[in-house]
């Protein structure tokens, strides 16, 4: 007799109760898992943007070395615009200006997080803030960030990816870090919807989103 009270013991299923425990674990723990998948595919593509960028500063600056300005970086340079596809088809959006052969930048961002926006020219990669700085004067602006503004190129090529005005920038012009020419007492601005390049007083007070 005890034995058979053992085998039917043996023999017993689940009861729904188990089952749906078993389901809601198996749940969570799936949750887990593809959160985690996630999260290491955004950061493969920010690497991935970030590695092309660079490959970008030093392949504009053979080319500088080859035709003796940066007239062709944006155009017919096969190499940078094969970077640019790379970014295109992985994951991000990216755009290059230029400006007179002198100067080059190189945009982009990351298509499944649009606060997630980065810049190349001839000084570096940056990565963009999320939110802009308080109105400020040209000397005083990205101090306190610790931060540097962003040169024209970057601002522009960074406009075009989103033809029009990038999310959580205001409707107006930015200041850029390039000091007019011919007066230093002026800075270049751009407007982030327009794409418009202007130069004013660097002691106005205008719009800043700095770059790290």
């Amino acid at each position: 007799m005890e034995l058979f009270i053992n085998m039917k013991k043996l023999n017993r299923g689940f009861t729904l109760i188990e089952l749906l425990v078993v389901i809601a674990i198996i749940g969570i723990l799936s949750s887990v898992v593809l959160a985690s998948l996630n999260t290491s595919r955004t950061k493969g593509q920010i690497a991935a943007i970030k590695s092309n960028l660079a490959n970008m500063m030093l392949q504009a600056e053979l080319t500088y070395d080859d035709v003796g300005n940066y007239s062709t970086v944006c155009t017919t340079d096969s190499k940078i615009i094969s970077m640019l596809a790379n970014i295109n088809s992985n994951g991000g959006t990216a755009s290059c200006y230029s400006y007179d052969g002198t100067r080059w930048g190189v945009s982009a961002k990351l298509n499944s997080d649009n606060t997630k926006n980065f810049s190349v020219d001839s000084v570096g990669v940056v990565t963009w803030d999320t939110a802009d700085t308080t109105l400020s004067s040209w000397s005083n602006a990205c101090v306190a960030s610790g931060g540097k503004l962003p040169s024209v190129e970057e601002q522009v090529s960074l406009k075009n990816i989103y033809n029009g005005n990038p999310p959580n920038f205001t409707n107006g012009y930015y200041w850029s870090n390039v000091t007019h020419p011919s007066d230093s007492s002026q800075a270049y601005l751009v407007h982030m919807t327009l794409g418009n390049v202007t130069q004013t007083s660097k002691t106005e007070s205008t719009y800043v989103r700095c770059v790290k």
